[in-house]
């Protein structure tokens, strides 16, 4: 099974994708476009009961009617406030609902990425789509959408109330108004631009930033802040000046937008003062007329603002549609195999395996043939860059392997359902990841209802209880994060006490024991003997001394199997298991002799 390509996205792939979330709650959104409507008719109203009491004063009408008809302003202009509360209440909550799914969306899309994809992506980039670009993709769908959707609504009803009261001032009033079209075609093109750019100086700086907290210990142990900080300021200075040209961009819009209705306002006074004076337009008329365009100042202004809000919306969407367009290259098999559980027998049929690079694909493994029997151990040993982690990350599918060539009980592993596959394998990895958590919920962690005995067991067993009883709050204490506050050989054993939680059918240790002292090695063996029984184990090490017992030993040169056979078979022949062997017991023989000549 090969790796799929990433899907092409786009700024219309974005916002299809968008409009998918949209479709989700016809409910909000079709309530909020019925509240609107009523909305518009409202704001067409006030203006019209304004010109209707002016014109009952021009007109020296009594006393109570013109309270009448200011009470019916009242009323109107009280329902219009609450039809726009109640209107912008509903669309921004519709925008916090889309927020929240998209963000559970990219999240769960995250887990089941591979972990190529982490080697591919910057943790900055992929944390500023998850942060930043979805806020801007939220105030698209709540400021946003509400102004593209109800603007042009009130400019199409407003225009119609002026029509019908002087249609030839009504025209004059629109001609300046196809200038904002012409400005936010050129500036809008400009804001997207500028808003694509910030966005990724956003991901750059968050990237830098993650990386130099992450390895700040090698920062101030090479001395190096003055670079690190001189690389920070430079990306920095790019995102600054990127800021600044949509600073820019965002102000034109607004500023000649904002120009629109006094310039109308002008038209207004010169056109229809004379019409006044010359008895061919009422007064309390001229007053609605006026309104309507003083009604229209703020939507038009405002929209220079929504233009740039879109147009940053549209461009963080991209980026995000982006990552969504990634697809998994390993995925649940289409034609799933009815496996509920997993004995532990693995079976390797000329299997090969390449890293995809600028260059092809770099073989890691090359023609495998292997098969341990379920409930046996299989040491696998070889020099660096041999393909032993490689092996590891294949069998739980961690890594995909092509079809008909690793099996598990005799089953493709392909064809096995990825939850039941995992459910029955447990992995300790070289590099010990530890959460920001307490030890215990560490221990626990593909365990969490696991009771207090169980954790406490399997951190006996892993060599861990001593370190405890140390620690300042025992198993409470918080191991911060990645586990910084314990030594490398404490996180080795908490990682692999997580392991035994689990009761796994196989277990893969990779390297597990290269962080603990040789004496710690061997208590840990003794115990993990005990774990061994029953269970299938691969237990990857540089060290000769952990894979001695194994039933099984393969070493691995260059992708290949090149001696297989037990410990004291593979001495006798020789070859490359033989020299490892010889050169780390004259190693261990050299600490040995210097310890003793120290004491």
């Amino acid at each position: 099974m090969s790796a799929v390509p990433a899907a092409p996205s786009g700024v219309r792939s974005a916002l299809r994708r968008l409009a998918g979330y949209v479709g989700r709650h016809p409910v909000f959104y079709g309530v909020w476009l019925a509240t609107t409507l009523v909305y518009v008719a409202g704001f067409v109203a006030i203006p019209r009961l304004v010109g209707w009491g002016v014109e009952a004063v021009a007109t020296g009408l009594s006393e109570t009617e013109v309270l009448e008809r200011v009470g019916w302003l009242v009323g109107a202009t009280v329902l219009t406030g609450a039809l726009r509360f109640f209107s912008r209440t509903l669309v921004f909550n519709a925008a916090r609902e889309i927020e929240y799914e998209l963000r559970n969306d990219i999240y769960a899309h995250l887990q089941r990425l591979p972990p190529s994809f982490y080697g591919r992506w910057r943790t900055g980039d992929v944390m500023s789509r998850c942060v930043n670009d979805i806020n801007a993709v939220r105030l698209l769908m709540g400021v946003g959408l509400l102004n593209i959707v109800q603007t042009p609504v009130l400019y199409v009803a407003a225009i119609g109330a002026m029509v019908t009261l002087n249609a030839k001032l009504a025209l004059l009033v629109l001609v300046p108004y196809p200038l904002f079209v012409l400005v936010a075609r050129s500036l809008g093109r400009s804001i997207h631009h500028w808003s694509l750019l910030t966005q990724e100086g956003l991901a750059e700086t968050s990237n830098q930033l993650q990386e130099t907290i992450s390895g700040i210990a090698v920062v101030k142990a090479y001395a190096m802040e003055p670079v690190t900080a001189a690389r920070f300021e430079e990306a920095n200075d790019q995102l600054y000046h990127r800021q600044l040209g949509l600073v820019r961009a965002n102000a034109a819009m607004p500023a000649i937008i904002g120009m629109l209705p006094a310039l109308a306002m002008c038209l207004i006074i010169g056109v229809g003062g004379a019409d006044v004076q010359a008895g061919r337009m009422r007064v309390a008329d001229f007053f609605t007329f006026s309104l309507y365009v003083f009604q229209l100042t703020f939507p038009t202004f405002i929209m220079g603002w929504v233009v740039a809000l879109v147009q940053r919306g549209a461009a963080s969407m991209q980026r995000i549609d982006e990552l969504l367009c990634e697809v998994p290259s390993i995925r649940e098999p289409e034609n799933p195999a009815p496996v509920a559980e997993i004995r532990g027998e693995i079976e390797l049929r000329g299997l090969s395996f390449g890293y995809a690079g600028e260059s092809g694909r770099a073989q890691a493994l090359r023609g495998v043939d292997l098969r341990v029997p379920a409930g046996t151990t299989l040491g696998v040993v070889g020099p660096v860059g041999s393909g032993k982690t490689t092996l590891a990350s294949l069998v739980p599918r961690l890594l995909e392997v092509e079809d008909d060539q690793l099996f598990i009980d005799g089953v493709d592993v392909n064809r096995i359902p990825l939850a039941t596959l995992r459910r029955h394998i447990a992995v300790v990895p070289q590099e010990s990841f530890l959460f920001s958590a307490t030890l215990a919920e560490n221990i626990a962690f593909g365990a969490p209802d696991a009771p207090m005995e169980e954790i406490v067991e399997a951190a006996r067993r892993a060599q861990l209880e001593n370190d405890v009883d140390e620690l300042p709050a025992g198993y409470e204490t918080l191991v911060g994060e990645r586990g910084v506050m314990l030594s490398g050989g404490q996180r080795q054993r908490t990682a692999l006490a997580r392991a035994l939680m689990l009761d796994p059918a196989i277990l893969i240790l990779d390297d597990t024991l290269s962080a603990v002292d040789a004496e710690t090695e061997a208590a840990i063996q003794r115990e993990l003997d005990a774990v061994f029984s029953g269970r299938t184990v691969i237990v990857i090490s540089s060290r000769v001394s952990a894979v001695r017992s194994a039933e099984q030993i393969v070493v691995l040169d260059e992708g290949r199997v090149v001696e297989r056979g037990t410990h004291e078979e593979l001495v006798a022949a020789g070859g490359l298991y033989s020299r490892l062997a010889r050169e780390q017991e004259e190693s261990a023989e050299l600490v040995r002799d210097r310890a003793e000549d120290g004491s």
